[in-house]
């Protein structure tokens, strides 16, 4: 334990003075002046600056170390690249990658990809076409509108799901009557076919009349089932109708493909939920670019923070693999932290927030304040005696960088009492009801006088009442 003790005016003096009238023997009482001074108690550790933070890392992959950029007590950046490996095998990977990519969106590509939209909408004018003619242009606009109406019902539901309000809920019946409304229309357009369109574009006529005066009307039959006499009508098949509504999706699909692909390979973006070959050839080039960028920034060193290098194990030409840490980056950010051991018989004085004054071994000539931010709830066993483990950080910036390591005696203030009445502890003792007094010399006499004492050391004790600063006492 540190004691210090400052006396105002000077230092606790010791005297020697005449007998006092009392004594006997010829012996004479040592004595000394009760003064105005500090007293702190502190205790005395060592410490050691550390890391804020530190990490240690290796390389993402195998191979031979070709460059090394820093050493030891470098300054380094979060990014910046440490040290590099062989990279000839990515780098060549890579560039076919690129190349490949590229030829996908070279203007070859797309000119190719625009004639193929081209035709496929001339395929999906002509199937739709195809469409109206055998079930009526009124049925095709029917079903079509049906088709848009039901899905702003099902985007309407969708957002009443997500986000209920009244105005959500009153969108969703909007758009329910929408849909049965045009339902409707659609079930009045399937009766016009059949009463209608079906007789006058697939119905057989036959000439009736004079040749002066001729006219067509539709020829009839036998129902062979039902014996009545029916109209002739050629009319399209089941079959017919539905390869014609897959051929007009077939090509509207490849418009649609064609267009997403088109507009991906002019950004760059995939479209969420695009499907199709070419962009499924389009996505796994792009991906094998990304795996090959991931496979040369592998091959190198990179610093995952701010901060210095305190250790590099690490040399050129050397084979490594991703089991070993070759590097450790530290960051000694101020105000700097410090880790600090006492003696086991300081414990008291391990108290959070204590303050301390701190001397780096590399700074002889200046004391830095800190606090006590930490006490480890248990003795630290690793040095040959049990020690009180602390962490202490500086109260604010210093002027000179320091490296990781620096070690430091450091005094831990326990308690301390400034400008108060001293005298050293052997002029104290203790009455038989247990109380403290010392001896005066007061007329040249010993006068016992009751005291109330403060802080104490080994050397000197505070007086809180019952005696002034520049009476004599007796101290032996």
């Amino acid at each position: 334990m540190i004691l210090s003790l400052a006396i105002a005016g000077g230092y606790a003096a010791y005297s020697r003075v005449f007998p006092a009238a009392h004594t006997t023997g010829g012996s004479e009482a040592q004595t000394a002046v009760a003064q105005r001074g500090d007293l702190v108690l502190s205790a005395s550790g060592t410490g050691t600056l550390i890391a804020n933070s530190d990490a240690s890392f290796g390389f993402e992959t195998s191979g031979q170390v070709t460059d090394i950029y820093v050493n030891v007590g470098d300054q380094v950046e979060a990014g910046a690249v440490l040290a590099q490996l062989d990279d000839t095998l990515p780098q060549m990977e890579y560039a076919e990658a690129q190349q490949s990519l590229q030829e996908l969106g070279s203007a070859a590509s797309i000119a190719a990809v625009q004639q193929e939209i081209g035709t496929a909408r001339d395929t999906e004018f002509y199937a739709h076409e195809w469409l109206e003619y055998l079930i009526s242009p009124e049925v095709v606009e029917a079903e079509e509108n049906v088709a848009i109406a039901e899905q702003k019902l099902a985007e309407a539901r969708a957002e009443a799901t997500a986000t209920p309000s009244d105005a959500a809920e009153q969108n969703v019946k909007e758009k329910e009557a929408a849909v049965k409304f045009l339902k409707e229309t659609l079930a009045q357009t399937w009766t016009y076919y059949e009463n209608e369109y079906l007789p006058e574009t697939f119905g057989t006529y036959e000439n009736i009349g004079s040749r002066r005066y001729p006219w067509e009307v539709l020829a009839t039959e036998i129902d062979v089932e039902t014996g009545e006499e029916v109209p002739v009508i050629d009319t399209p098949s089941i079959a017919d109708i539905e390869i014609a509504r897959n051929n007009l999706a077939q090509a509207q699909e490849t418009v649609q493909e064609g267009e997403l692909y088109l507009d991906a390979l002019r950004t760059g973006v995939i479209p969420e939920g695009g499907t199709g070959e070419r962009l499924t050839t389009l996505y796994e080039a792009q991906l094998a670019v990304e795996d090959a960028t991931s496979a040369l920034e592998a091959m190198q060193l990179i610093a995952p923070l701010n901060g210095t290098v305190t250790s590099l194990d690490l040399n050129t030409g050397e084979q490594v693999d991703t089991t070993t840490s070759v590097i450790t980056i530290s960051q000694l950010s101020q105000p700097y932290t410090l880790e600090v051991y006492l003696d086991e018989a300081e414990w008291d004085m391990a108290q959070l927030g204590n303050q301390v004054n701190v001397t780096f071994e590399l700074l002889p000539e200046q004391t830095f304040p800190g606090t006590v931010t930490l006490v480890y709830p248990e003795l630290s066993e690793s040095f040959e005696a049990a020690l009180v483990h602390l962490i202490v950080q500086l109260d604010q910036r210093i002027s000179q960088d320091l490296p990781a390591g620096t070690g430091a005696s450091v005094d831990v203030v326990g308690d301390e009492a400034k400008g108060v009445v001293l005298v050293p502890v052997g002029a104290i003792h203790e009455t038989e009801d247990g109380r403290y007094a010392v001896t005066v010399i007061q007329n040249r006499e010993q006068v016992e006088r009751e005291v109330e004492i403060g802080l104490q050391n080994t050397t000197y004790a505070e007086i809180k009442s019952g005696l002034e600063a520049g009476e004599v006492v007796v101290t032996q």
